[in-house]
C-alpha cells in the first residue's frame, strides 16, 4: 500500500464562495473572559444578593447561579456593584446575555455591562489585563 502525500497546493477540495447574504449570525469576540479564581474577593451584587464572578474580561462578567429562575434573558440589571479585590464599582448598568448549563449543573450567565464610563472601563481593564497575565502564568486552572 502507498501514501500519498497531500501539500496545500494540491487541488483536493473544492472550495465554494459563502453568500453575502448569509443568515448565519456573525459571533466577534473583542476581548478574552479571564478565569477568576479567588470568587471571595471577586464578586457582583444584583439586586443587594452577591454573585460569584466566573470569568470577566472588559465589558462583562460571567456569574454562577443555582437556578437560572433569578433572571431572564436581556433583562436589565440596574445599579449593580462589582467587587474586584479592593476595587468597588458602584452603579453599574448590564444586561442579561446567555444562560448555559455547567457540567457540575450550575448556571453560568452572562451580564454585558452597559455605558460604562471610560474612567471605569480603564480600571477594569488594568485589572483585567493583571488577572489574564496571571493567569497565562499558571497552570493550575481548572475549568467547570
Amino acid at each position: 500500500m502507498q501514501f500519498r502525500r497531500w501539500y496545500m497546493n494540491d487541488q483536493s477540495i473544492e472550495f465554494g464562495k459563502i453568500k453575502d447574504d448569509s443568515t448565519l449570525p456573525e459571533i466577534v469576540r473583542k476581548s478574552f473572559r479571564v478565569p477568576v479564581k479567588d470568587s471571595q474577593n471577586v464578586w457582583v451584587k444584583i439586586h443587594n444578593k452577591k454573585y460569584p464572578v466566573l470569568d470577566i474580561c472588559l465589558d462583562s462578567i460571567g456569574i454562577v447561579l443555582e437556578d437560572k429562575s433569578a433572571f431572564t434573558i436581556d433583562q436589565i440589571l440596574k445599579s449593580c456593584e462589582l467587587n474586584i479585590f479592593d476595587l468597588k464599582i458602584k452603579d453599574l448598568n448590564g444586561r442579561i446575555v446567555h444562560f448555559s448549563l455547567s457540567p457540575s449543573k450550575h448556571w453560568h450567565c452572562g451580564i454585558k455591562w452597559m455605558d460604562i464610563k471610560q474612567k471605569i472601563a480603564d480600571q477594569i481593564s488594568k485589572i483585567v489585563a493583571k488577572m489574564k497575565e496571571q493567569v497565562l502564568k499558571d497552570d493550575t486552572i481548572l475549568f467547570d
